[in-house]
């Protein structure tokens, strides 16, 4: 027989914070790995190992929620707003099973045994920011969704889950474009409105690519974000992605990774400084950082680069 929630377990919704709101706020885990709130703007990711069993109080976040499984099925005993009347439900969840929770609507789960996975938070701003773009709304609307399997979701939550693992070695720009990737593929699938993508030919400017190019050469030491290159081009965050791709071929972070590298690369040759010191004037987090990035694009480390 299913399990019910306690209604005196009831949450309160979250007011509305510089970064998206988590599971961790409403339960007594901690999670074994998660995002700074000053690192990432518009979503956060944190990671679990839970109990032999155990459930949530009644949730209600002014965030749209994604909870991923990983690893071994369980079976979830889960309630949400708006399916079933409100039913509690049954289901056996396994290695990539996921929970899709619009904001403002009540859900509660319980489980029978361990298991681990990641809770994805996206701030609304978000979506109402690309929904504009791809849809011609101002207003967002997800409807929630049973338990389902979505390769894509899982596919970026395991890519921001590798970068906090590599101490977020792509930084703000790839955690954005990451973030705007989930973003549109939650509105094409799972909104309320109908997709009709307005549409824009070609790809930047030469004026709007110049510009963002020069920027970038001129800030490869510093943090960039995505929502700072597409006001450059003064187009939206999803515009801009897709109109930097077509001009040069690659994605924003793509872009300045190889610039990166390629300076590094002329440092090297220099000969005048330490490989710590270039990766940090080149922007790269850390000595490995560059190493990685360094070796895919070149096919060698930066120290037998420099002896060449």
């Amino acid at each position: 027989m299913s399990r019910s929630p306690s209604d005196s377990e009831q949450s309160q919704p979250h007011d509305e914070l510089d970064s998206p709101p988590r599971y961790s706020e409403q339960l007594p885990l901690l999670p074994t790995l998660a995002n700074n709130k000053t690192e990432w703007s518009s979503v956060s990711l944190e990671y679990y190992h839970l109990p032999q069993l155990g459930e949530t109080p009644k949730l209600c976040f002014d965030h749209y929620a994604i909870a991923v499984t990983l690893g071994q099925g369980f079976q979830l005993d889960w309630q949400i707003d708006g399916i079933a009347n409100g039913r509690v439900q049954r289901q056996t969840l396994f290695h990539g099973g996921m929970t899709l929770v619009p904001m403002q609507y009540v859900h509660w789960g319980a489980w029978n045994q361990p298991h681990e996975g990641f809770a994805i938070s996206l701030k609304p701003d978000l979506l109402t920011r690309n929904a504009a773009e791809l849809l011609a709304v101002d207003q967002v609307e997800l409807l929630p969704q049973k338990p389902l399997y979505d390769p894509l979701i899982l596919q970026i939550g395991l890519a921001l889950k590798a970068d906090l693992e590599s101490h977020r070695p792509g930084g703000k720009l790839y955690a954005e474009t990451m973030a705007t990737a989930l973003a549109v593929h939650l509105l094409r699938n799972y909104s309320a409105h109908s997709h009709k993508p307005i549409h824009h030919s070609g790809g930047l400017s030469p004026t709007q690519l110049k510009r963002v190019v020069d920027y970038i050469n001129d800030h490869l030491d510093q943090e960039l974000s995505l929502e700072e290159l597409a006001a450059i081009a003064q187009l939206s965050p999803y515009h801009f992605c897709r109109s930097f791709k077509r001009s040069t071929g690659l994605t924003p972070h793509q872009y300045v990774m190889r610039q990166r590298v390629e300076r590094a690369k002329l440092l090297l040759k220099e000969g005048k400084m330490k490989v710590l010191e270039i990766a940090l004037a080149c922007g790269f987090t850390h000595q490995s950082h560059l190493n990685r990035h360094f070796k895919r694009l070149t096919g060698v480390t930066p120290k037998k680069f420099s002896k060449s």
